[in-house]
């Protein structure tokens, strides 16, 4: 074959029936934006074999390039035979979408795939953009082998399809008034006896039926039955899709088969564009169908039809024209019974049959109403008189024939009677004379009917005009009306389009509201923690200094006290020698001084001078360090130093005892301030606690309380030398009593 076959995935749909029984409703346009490609394949003559030699089950699948590239499935696809045949016959109609855009890139492909081994036969492609829109093509498609010479399994390999491009609105032509006219057949109104086989109609509209009927005679291949036009592969010339702006065998439309055979019904369609001139309604312009039995398509032969079963003619005279218009609703008119001509079938009365026909003018470019079973008996009817003139005048150019002959004869006469004397005329003579008058009277009146006639042809063309521009008018105001309603329209989208971007702003602004709201609520949070968070370390630091300080006292009482133990050892080493002199009674304290400043014994005598000198500057030793600790309050260890063996000097032992006085004075003092201290740390610890369960427990604590328990930084620059006043001591586990030595309490 010069062909690779290819598996394919699309399989057959299931047999249809070839009688239409039921109404079919037939959509002429595309939907908006895109473009319907319509192929109804009839059949096919020496299909190839398949791969192992055995005759295929055909079907053909339909689709895209763009769905072949991306090896899309395609829903049209045929039915397959009902047995293994190399000439089947189908008669499916199939329909592939496109967008209007991707025309000029799109082609239509037609696979022949056997149905048992899905292997692919034949392969088309047509391209779209040639195919001119609403035209039936009646394509014989032939493609030889890729050497160029036809293959002996395709040389006589034909398939036979129709074409359709529909576009999504009927284009306007510039010398018409009309954009199509649309035919609506359906059936027969009477049953048959002789019909053994349902059938199909060829509808064809022709700008001059004599010369169709000639041509005829003549066996034209183009008025015969459905006329194929061959198409070979790869194509060689765009012009094999050119179509003649008006032909004048007009262009042929086939019919789905009509039953069942006893009283065919069709309910079919037909839309013929006014460019073919379909709606130049004229004297010779006819509507022409001819019914052929649905048999007559064989398969194994060249794909054309035998002789019509009948012939229906509708002469589209201009006085046609005003008829059509007196619709209300559609420009159309009902035949109910349009007679069927040159024809052997018989009704069961033993008349000709005749046929149900609609047809209207289409203005619109998109159309609401095409014609329905149901809308078209709301139509206007055709005066069957009217109906008799039109198509007594089918023979008018044999009538024409006949009265000249008739005038010719009678001028001939009246000349013999004027060159010639006249004779006597016999009876039979008179007779033929007065049959004479009787056809020259007949001829002046068919003449000056004509005259009437074309008087009322110009009537009918003004008012044609009138209606037409009243038409025009109309679409002007339609078309103002439809400009305002788009402009309100567009004013109305752009202000939805307004009130959506202030709606986003809005809703823009309050998240940054609530944004901010979040951020102001988690800032004042943070400035009411800071200083309660500040306070609290300022707290915890002063309990720190507290407890050192505490440390530091308990040292210097234990320091004190050794030094009392020390003093009071030695002491009494020193009274050992002296018994008379030192002898007094133990205790922590000193014995009172007399008058004189110094201590005396319980003799009364004076005790020695270099001991009080000994023990007054082991007493400014002390009020140094206790200076030295109060300034970098840190625990001071006093170091007891060895005391002199002999007290020489007695003024020096006044100074010393005076000292030790002061000293003790001033070791009451360091007491008493800090069992104040204690007091005042204790409660500033019980409120800090209590303020901090209190925060715990979410209850709010006015800062200025915090700020007023703050102590005052004045405290800490006091002079400690200066003894306060005791307050009550606060009952805490941490505050300790610091009770006096014995040695001060003398």
């Amino acid at each position: 074959m010069g062909l690779e076959k290819e598996k394919v995935g699309e399989g057959p749909e299931d047999s249809p029936n070839t009688i239409q029984t039921v109404e079919s409703v037939i959509s002429h346009l595309s939907p908006s934006n895109k473009e319907t490609i319509t192929v109804t394949l009839h059949g096919a003559t020496n299909l190839p074999a398949c791969k192992d030699g055995s005759e295929p089950w055909p079907y053909v699948v339909v689709k895209t390039t763009s769905e072949e590239a991306k090896n899309q499935d395609s829903k049209a696809v045929t039915s397959v035979t009902s047995e293994p045949t190399k000439a089947p016959i189908w008669g499916d109609t199939v329909t592939v979408e496109i967008q209007a855009e991707d025309v000029g890139q799109e082609d239509v492909i037609l696979k022949v795939v056997d149905n048992n081994k899905k292997e692919e036969l034949l392969f088309y492609q047509i391209p779209i953009k040639y195919l001119r829109v609403f035209h039936p093509y009646h394509f014989e498609l032939v493609k030889p082998n890729k050497t160029g010479k036809a293959n002996e399994d395709t040389a006589k390999t034909q398939l036979y399809a129709t074409v359709v491009r529909k576009g999504s609105f009927i284009p306007r032509q510039v010398d018409g008034n009309h954009r199509a006219l649309e035919v609506f057949v359906r059936g027969i109104n009477e049953p048959l006896i002789n019909n053994p086989s349902p059938m199909v109609v060829i509808a064809r509209v022709v700008p001059n039926y004599m010369e169709f009927k000639v041509s005829q005679l003549n066996q034209d291949p183009a008025s015969l039955g459905l006329p194929f036009t061959p198409l070979s592969f790869p194509i060689p010339s765009v012009m094999n899709f050119d179509v003649a702006q008006v032909s004048q065998n007009g262009c042929p439309q086939l019919s789905k088969p009509g039953g069942p055979p006893e009283l065919p019904l069709w309910n079919q369609s037909f839309l013929f564009q006014g460019r073919d001139g379909a709606t130049n309604f004229s004297e010779d312009a006819a509507l022409v169908l001819e019914y052929y039995a649905s048999t007559s398509m064989k398969g194994g032969e060249s794909w054309t039809f035998s002789k019509p079963l009948g012939v229906s003619v509708l002469p589209l005279k201009s006085h046609l024209y005003p008829e059509m218009l007196r619709g209300k609703g559609l420009n159309g008119l009902r035949i109910e019974r349009l007679p069927i001509t040159d024809t052997k079938l018989k009704t069961i009365n033993g008349e000709a049959p005749t046929v149900d026909l609609s047809f209207q003018l289409l203005s619109s470019e998109r159309p609401e109403n095409f014609l329905t079973p149901n809308n078209s008996k709301v139509l206007p009817t055709l005066d069957p008189k009217i109906l008799e003139e039109k198509l007594g005048s089918i023979h008018e150019s044999w009538s024409k024939a006949t009265v000249s002959s008739t005038m010719n004869s009678s001028t001939s006469i009246c000349q013999e009677a004027e060159g010639e004397p006249q004779m006597p005329q016999m009876p039979h003579e008179m007779e033929i004379n007065s049959y004479r008058q009787a056809i020259q009277t007949m001829a002046e009146d068919i003449l000056s009917l004509r005259k009437h006639a074309r008087v009322l042809e110009a009537e009918n063309r003004m008012l044609r005009n009138h209606l037409i521009q009243e038409e025009m008018e109309e679409e002007q105001d339609n078309a103002d009306k439809t400009q305002k309603l788009m402009s309100m329209r567009q004013k109305l989208l752009l202000s939805e389009l307004d009130t959506k971007k202030l709606r986003d702003t809005v809703q823009h602004l309050q998240n940054e509201l609530i944004r901010k709201n979040d951020r102001e609520k988690e800032l004042l949070l943070y400035q009411t923690q800071q200083p309660q968070a500040a306070l609290l370390k300022r707290h915890q630091d002063k309990l720190q200094k507290m407890k050192a300080l505490e440390e530091t006292v308990r040292h210097q009482e234990k320091v004190i006290e050794k030094m009392e133990g020390l003093l009071k050892n030695k002491l009494q080493e020193r009274s050992e020698p002296l018994p008379n002199r030192l002898q007094g009674k133990p205790g922590r304290g000193f014995p009172m001084l007399p008058a004189s400043g110094l201590p005396q014994d319980p003799t009364g005598e004076k005790l020695p001078v270099d001991l009080y000198s000994v023990l007054l500057a082991e007493n400014s030793r002390l009020r140094a360090e206790l200076d030295k600790s109060r300034q970098q309050s840190a625990p001071i260890i006093l170091q007891q130093q060895a005391l002199p063996d002999l007290l020489t000097n007695t003024s020096d032992k006044i100074n010393l005892l005076a000292k030790l006085e002061q000293a003790q004075n001033r070791i009451l003092s360091l007491e008493s301030q800090l069992e104040d201290s204690a007091r005042r740390w204790g409660r500033e610890k019980q409120d800090l606690a209590t303020q901090l369960q209190e925060q715990e427990n979410g209850l709010s604590h006015p800062s200025n309380s915090i700020i007023a328990d703050q102590p005052n930084s004045s405290t800490h620059a006091k002079d400690y030398s200066r003894p306060s006043k005791l307050d009550p001591l606060m009952p805490s586990s941490e505050t300790k009593v610091i009770k006096p030595s014995n040695s001060q309490q003398t």
